[in-house]
């Protein structure tokens, strides 16, 4: 019930409004017809160009009255002739048969207002007398008296009238009106354009500024929706880039005259001051350009100047005094087709043949009358807003020819070739649009031209051709897909011109084309905040900077940066070294104990050195076996000693060279195996010598059958082996690289895998060495030349003062030479069993052959045995308890009280094969 209510009030409403629509409308006086011009036809299109730079302001304005224009615009005349140019041109043509395009052209004066009053002009109804619009809620079947509008020039001028002419859904079709928004179909229905949209132009500018490498750019825009647009657009896009923006002026266009100079004075002082700032984007009117570089004249700056299309092709600009010395200007225009027919049509014009177009009339006038005063600068002289002279239709003209020739000349130097390439576009397009409307083909057009506005925008949309190579069709969002031009302004004497085409930019690639070399030479130019980071350096930005302002800070060691402005320094790999503010990488010396080292060679020579001297021991020992030396020594056993002492040399070559995970692992285990036979060997003899001498004869039998050398060597070896077996298994040592002990080197060494395991491989040779040293030193006193027992002592002090040394200095020392540190010791205590057990035999063996007899060996344990007796006697054995204690000198003594009265040659001989000793040494 409520919905149906609601349904009826709005229907009551709406017939309410289209009731008062439908009243007679009062009579409209056409208002500034001087600011207009037409041409009847059967299909009438609106045009919309700023034949005139602005309207006189009036601060206090109390009636909308109509206003006055002023400042002519001869770039703005030019348009409005490539328009008629090109409907004469359809006209003369068969492509509308039996059609005529009319036209009705309005002068917007650069104002909004005025653009809207024309707009209202073009949406009053056909065949009205009064040019009225008439006010209704469905315009699907009003036909007003213009179809199409092509304009205006600039974006803010056309969202105005793009929003008045939604209304009946007028194409409007704009030459160069680029400002993104109009590209919003939902906002803008009726809206298109043969340019691209700005969009596409700040991102041009924006890849510009980033393949020179500038990165600290200036933007200067005026106040309107055109410039303020594109440069925020080209903000976004060249932030993105990684570029800054020094500064961002905007410039007011609707203030007063003496505003708009105030601040165009601050924002030249703001160019002048930011000298760093080489390069300026500048989206703005071409009158705001004038004025700033009339100011920056004085003061010499010299800039890159990026012009957007607004004022890239300006002749006023180029016509400057000393616009030369502003620096270089790079200018970005619309895409252009073969002009040269309408340059011709240009030149032929007379004043004769204006016609009803007043706007050609006052420029010849006006150019008259710069001539006339022997202006200079007639082009600032036509455009002066400030200009005495009056239109007056009756004033008199010279017809000379030359005057003529110099007029159109200066017309055609004012023609700006992408935006009549645009409007000629545009005529192109809504002529094959009326022509697929009207049905035109076979010399007939099979509609009538009473059509409404918006079939005829259907149709537009719909436009797919290709006129002189140029593919004329609108995108989604009624734009063109074409691209741009790139210019470079060129000096002429004291002033400048429009150069030749050094690139170009396709849109679809998003890729510049380059035209001419010269295009490259903007990368000599610098516009940076900071100077470019060199190679090694990083770039550190201030809290609070722009990105693009930084110092630049040397890489640390062991980093480098291989790039300029480099972001941050990258690490060297761990083989790999660098200084400070390094830009690559060294490669680090590997070091190790090399073979060619000399001290190297010289415990190679030692070891060496050592293993011949076993050669030729283990040779003297064999040839002599059966002596009592060698017997007295071990006789066989002294011979696995000789080679495990052998093998404990050899163990010194995996310690030197480069090492690898096989001789880590061989090194430790091999000397630590054949050091403990050798020790093992000796703890043997030890043990036996004790048992000969030093245990009570009564328990001789016992000590024989449990005393068995292998046995003992074999057991002890056995848990050496055990020993290093389980620290292969577990935690084996093997070939590392310490690339953090010195900058500049890595180490190649062997670590230990299981320390715990190397200190008990050590530990349990020390415990055997201690055991071995007490048994020795308790048989230290025995027959002088063959005491094994005192040699073994000696030995294994050397030892012990050798691998205690070790130990601190091990630990200490670290580098290439530290398994020179174990060799040392290894060498050592190898040469000290050697030479402590060994030698002493060879030198009774080669050079005391007389000792070296069964009968020496007797008497030499007769004379020890005699000491021992004497030494027993003269002490005091006052208890049984003592006797009892020491049975086995109790039964020396009594022996041995015999040999006072006996001679002692004749008792070694007879009892040669009975004395006790003889027997324990033998039987060992």
């Amino acid at each position: 019930m409520l919905k149906l209510l609601r349904n009826v009030l709005l229907f009551q409403v709406l017939f309410v409004v289209c009731t008062l629509s439908t009243q007679t409308p009062s009579t409209c006086e056409n208002l500034h017809d001087s600011y207009n011009i037409e041409s009847p036809g059967d299909i009438i299109i609106g045009g919309l160009f700023a034949v005139h730079v602005k309207i006189e302001s009036s601060v206090d304005l109390k009636k909308p009255e109509g206003q006055t224009c002023k400042g002519f615009d001869v770039r703005g005349l030019v348009k409005v002739l490539a328009m008629i140019h090109s409907i004469d041109k359809i006209n003369n043509s068969t492509l509308l048969p039996g059609i005529k395009l009319g036209y009705k052209i309005y002068d917007t004066c650069t104002e909004p207002t005025m653009a809207l009053r024309a707009a209202m002009k073009f949406l009053s109804k056909t065949n009205s007398s009064n040019d009225c619009v008439e006010v209704h809620c469905n315009y699907t079947d009003y036909l007003p008296t213009v179809k199409a509008v092509i304009g205006p020039a600039t974006s803010e001028v056309s969202i105005s009238v793009a929003r008045l002419l939604n209304i009946n859904l007028m194409p409007q079709i704009s030459y160069s009106a680029s400002a993104k928004i109009l590209s919003d179909k939902i906002r803008f229905p009726a809206f298109l354009r043969t340019i691209p949209s700005d969009t596409f132009q700040s991102k041009a500018m924006a890849m510009l500024v980033q393949n020179f490498g500038w990165n600290w750019v200036g933007t200067i825009a005026s106040d309107d929706d055109y410039s303020r647009s594109g440069i925020d657009s080209f903000i976004s896009e060249a932030e993105l880039l990684g570029a800054c923006i020094a500064f961002q002026e905007i410039i007011p266009f609707y203030s007063s005259d003496q505003i708009t100079t105030s601040r165009i004075k601050e924002v030249a002082k703001t160019i002048i001051n930011r000298t760093r700032v080489n390069v300026i984007v500048m989206f703005a009117r071409a009158s705001h350009v004038v004025e700033l570089f009339e100011i920056l004249n004085t003061h010499n700056v010299s800039k890159i100047w990026i012009a957007s299309d607004s004022w890239s092709s300006n002749n006023n600009i180029t016509r400057m005094e000393k616009i030369q010395n502003i620096g270089n200007i790079i200018g970005f225009t619309f895409k252009s087709r073969n002009i040269s027919k309408f340059r011709d049509y240009v030149k032929k014009l007379s004043f004769n043949s204006t016609g009803v177009n007043t706007f050609l009339k006052k420029y010849y006038m006006l150019y008259n009358f710069c001539t006339a005063e022997q202006n200079e600068d007639v082009d600032s002289c036509i455009s002066d807003t400030k200009h005495p002279l009056k239109y007056n239709e009756h004033q008199n003209m010279s017809n000379s020819k030359e005057l003529q020739y110099q007029e159109n000349v200066f017309l055609v130097n004012n023609i700006e070739a992408g935006v009549t390439s645009s409007i000629q576009w545009s005529v192109y397009a809504l002529t094959h649009a009326l022509q697929n409307l009207l049905k035109c083909s076979e010399g007939i057009c099979h509609r009538s031209s009473d059509f409404a506005p918006w079939e005829l925008l259907e149709e537009l949309k719909k436009v797919n051709i290709t006129k002189e190579g140029n593919r004329i069709q609108f995108d989604s969002f009624g734009d063109f897909i074409s691209g741009y031009d790139i210019l470079m302004w060129k000096p002429i004497k004291d002033k400048m011109a429009l150069g030749h085409i050094i690139a170009e930019y396709d849109i679809q690639t998003n890729k510049f084309i380059i035209k001419d070399s010269r295009f490259n030479n903007f990368k000599n130019v610098v516009s940076k905040c900071s100077s470019p980071c060199q190679l090694g350096q990083l770039k550190l930005s201030s809290e609070g900077q722009h990105t693009c302002c930084y110092d630049c800070v040397n890489c640390s060691s062991d980093t480098f940066s291989n790039t300029t402005d480099a972001q941050q320094c990258f690490h060297c790999s761990e083989d790999e070294w660098a200084p400070t503010g390094s830009a690559s990488c060294n490669k680090k010396d590997i070091i190790f104990l090399k073979w060619t080292n000399a001290f190297s060679i010289v415990l190679l020579i030692f070891s060496a050195l050592g293993i011949v001297l076993i050669l030729v021991i283990i040779v003297i020992f064999i040839k002599n076996i059966n002596t009592p030396a060698v017997k007295s020594n071990g006789g066989i056993l002294s011979i696995v000693m000789l080679l495990s002492l052998m093998l404990s040399f050899t163990s010194v070559y995996f310690f030197l060279g480069k090492p690898n995970n096989v001789t880590c692992k061989f090194r430790q285990c091999l000397f630590g195996i054949s050091f403990t036979l050798s020790v093992s060997c000796a703890l043997t003899k030890s043990l036996a010598i004790l048992f000969a001498f030093n245990f009570n004869p009564a328990n001789q039998k016992y000590l024989k059958n449990c005393y068995n050398p292998w046995l003992i060597i074999s057991i002890c070896t056995g848990f050496q082996v055990i020993i290093c077996a389980m620290w292969l298994i577990f935690n084996a040592p093997r070939a590392d690289r310490d690339v953090r002990r010195h900058p500049k080197e890595i180490l190649l060494e062997c670590i230990e895998g299981s320390n715990v395991a190397f200190a008990v491989m050590l530990g349990y040779i020390a415990l055997l060495a201690l055991i071995c040293f007490i048994f020795a030193f308790k048989g230290r006193k025995l027959p002088e030349n063959y005491n094994e027992a005192k040699f073994i002592t000696f030995s294994m002090l050397i030892y012990f003062i050798s691998w205690i040394t070790f130990v601190p200095v091990y630990v200490t020392t670290n580098g290439q030479f530290l398994p020179a540190v174990e060799v040392v010791t290894i060498l050592s205590s190898t040469y000290g069993i050697l030479c402590c057990q060994f030698f002493p035999k060879c030198y009774i063996i080669l050079f005391k052959k007389e000792y070296n007899t069964t009968s020496s060996f007797l008497k030499n344990l007769y004379d020890f045995s005699l000491k021992s007796s004497k030494i027993i006697s003269k002490s005091q054995i006052s208890a049984k308890s003592s006797l009892s204690s020491l049975p086995h000198l109790s039964i020396k003594h009594d022996s041995f009280q015999k040999l006072d009265n006996i001679n002692r040659n004749s008792f070694i001989e007879s009892n040669r094969m009975k004395w006790v000793p003889r027997k324990r040494f033998s039987s060992l």
